[in-house]
C-alpha cells in the first residue's frame, strides 16, 4: 500500500493550485449564472456539500490541462447526448422539466474529470493477475443489456437507438480491458453518491420510482468508459488529418 499512497501524494504539486483557481472560478460562474436555483432556505445540505468537496479535491490532482481540457470538451458533448435521451423518453426527469436542463451539463465533465482520476488509482491497486479478459466480458456486455432492459419503454424512439449503437461501439472498440475495468469500477463508486443525492432530493427522477436504480450508478462508469473512448476516437482522427498513422497498438488510455 506504501507505493500507492506515494503515487497518490505525488500528484498534488503547482499545477494542483492553477486547478483550485480555476475551479473557483468555475464554481463561481455557475452560481452566479443559476443562482435562482440555489436554495438555502433548508440549510446546508451536507451530502452535496461532501460530494463537491471529494470531487474537488480529487480534480486538483494530476491536474494536466491540456488532457483535461480534451476529456471535458467530450464529456461535455457525452453529457449532452445522454441528457438529451434520458429526458426526451422520459426515462428520468427534473424538477424544472426541462429537456435537458442546461445547468446540469457542466457536472458531466466534472464527474468525468473526477471518475479518470480515481480509475488511475483504481488501476494502481488492482492486482498485478486480475483476471481482465474474462471480467470484462462479464461487465461489459452484461451492462449493456441491462440498460438495454432498463430503457425497453423507449424502445423505438431515435435516441434510445443512438444510445445502443454508442454502447455496442465501446464493447467494439475495448484494448485495454484493465484500464476498462478501473474506469467502469471508479464510475460506479461516484455513480451510487451522485445518484442518491439526485434522485433522494428530488432534482431528478427516474420512471421507476428508485432511489436510485442501481444500473444508473453503474451508467457513470459506463459513461466515462465511452468518454475515454472518444477522447481516443478524437486524437485517432487529429493524427491521420496532420500526416501521423497511429500505430495498430495505440489505444484509448488514462494517463497516469
Amino acid at each position: 500500500m506504501r507505493p500507492l499512497f506515494a503515487y497518490i501524494r505525488a500528484g498534488y504539486d503547482r499545477r494542483s493550485l492553477y486547478a483550485l483557481v480555476a475551479l473557483a472560478v468555475t464554481y463561481a460562474a455557475v452560481g452566479v449564472v443559476f443562482n435562482h436555483l440555489i436554495d438555502l432556505s433548508r440549510g446546508m445540505d451536507w451530502l452535496l456539500g461532501g460530494i463537491w468537496a471529494f470531487m474537488t479535491l480529487t480534480l486538483l490532482w494530476g491536474f494536466d490541462v491540456r488532457r483535461d481540457v480534451r476529456l471535458a470538451a467530450v464529456a461535455f458533448a457525452g453529457g449532452l447526448v445522454i441528457e438529451w435521451w434520458g429526458t426526451t423518453t422520459s426515462i428520468w426527469t427534473y424538477y424544472t422539466d426541462e429537456r435537458p436542463p442546461i445547468w446540469i451539463l457542466p457536472a458531466w465533465p466534472v464527474a468525468a474529470l473526477t471518475i479518470e482520476r480515481l480509475a488511475m488509482v483504481t488501476e494502481r491497486a488492482f492486482p498485478r493477475r486480475l483476471p481482465a479478459a474474462p471480467l470484462w466480458w462479464v461487465a461489459f456486455p452484461g451492462f449493456v443489456a441491462w440498460m438495454t432492459h432498463f430503457a425497453w419503454p423507449s424502445v423505438g424512439t431515435p435516441s434510445t437507438y443512438v444510445i445502443v449503437a454508442l454502447m455496442l461501439g465501446v464493447l467494439a472498440t475495448s484494448t485495454d480491458r484493465r484500464r476498462d475495468l478501473a474506469i467502469l469500477v471508479a464510475g460506479t463508486l461516484l455513480g451510487v453518491f451522485l445518484e442518491y443525492w439526485g434522485t433522494s432530493r428530488w432534482c431528478w427522477r427516474y420512471y421507476t420510482k428508485e432511489v436510485p436504480p442501481p444500473v444508473a450508478a453503474v451508467a457513470h462508469g459506463f459513461a466515462s468508459v465511452a468518454f475515454a473512448r472518444g477522447v481516443w476516437a478524437a486524437e485517432k482522427a487529429w493524427a491521420w488529418r496532420v500526416g501521423r498513422r497511429p500505430g495498430p497498438d495505440e489505444a484509448p488510455v488514462v494517463p497516469g
